[in-house]
């Protein structure tokens, strides 16, 4: 038994002493230069581990077919609009002088639109520019499709189907549809730009 405690009290003296080393080194100071800082090497982003999904792109519409506008749709706001727009909204943004309550029409996208599944399973992202017929009453009482410019996600060597393009078109469409604008004496129109980005 005798041998047992001698060996402990060893070992924790040993241990002690170790400890008490260390604590003492803690604070030493150098007056070495420092070492250089190398850069680390940028890792490269390697491709999912999944497999890829084959991505099948129609075959292009011929260039002079008008866009068809969007059929109505019955739909209510997520989030009320908080004020009504003033119409010339385009030509404001054309001449880089907005209003402060144009951004109400960002605010109300922004809060309202969903990322069409389709889009996203194809990783397309771009703008589509929509065009608004807006009635007396403030309402919009019919939409088309203006332009259409895809955009690929970097790092993607994709080429963003039609079918996905349209379903953006389609989202920017029936959001911009429950806009509402100021009452006027006639029709006026106005185009509004929809940015859809995955990052």
């Amino acid at each position: 038994m005798r041998k047992r405690f001698i060996v402990v009290i060893g070992v924790a003296m040993m241990l002690a002493d170790h400890a008490a080393q260390a604590q003492n080194s803690f604070n030493q100071w150098t007056a070495a230069p420092p070492a250089p800082i190398t850069p680390l090497a940028k890792k490269q982003r390697s491709a999912p581990k999944t497999a890829p999904v084959p991505i099948i792109t129609p075959p292009p519409a011929p260039a002079a077919a008008p866009l068809a506008a969007a059929p109505p749709v019955a739909s209510t706001p997520v989030v009320k609009q908080s004020k009504l727009l003033k119409r010339g909204l385009t030509m404001r943004m054309r001449e880089n002088r907005p209003l402060s309550e144009d951004s109400v029409s960002m605010v109300f996208f922004a809060q309202n639109s969903e990322y069409p599944p389709v889009a996203i399973q194809a990783r397309a992202q771009g703008k589509v520019i929509i065009k608004l017929k807006i009635a007396p009453s403030g309402e919009v009482s019919s939409t088309s499709v203006v332009a259409m410019e895809p955009r690929s996600l970097p790092g993607w060597d994709n080429k963003v189907p039609a079918s996905a393009m349209q379903a953006l078109a389609s989202e920017a469409q029936r959001v911009f549809q429950m806009l509402r604008f100021e009452p006027a004496t006639k029709t006026t129109e106005e185009e509004l730009m929809a940015n859809f980005s995955l990052q």
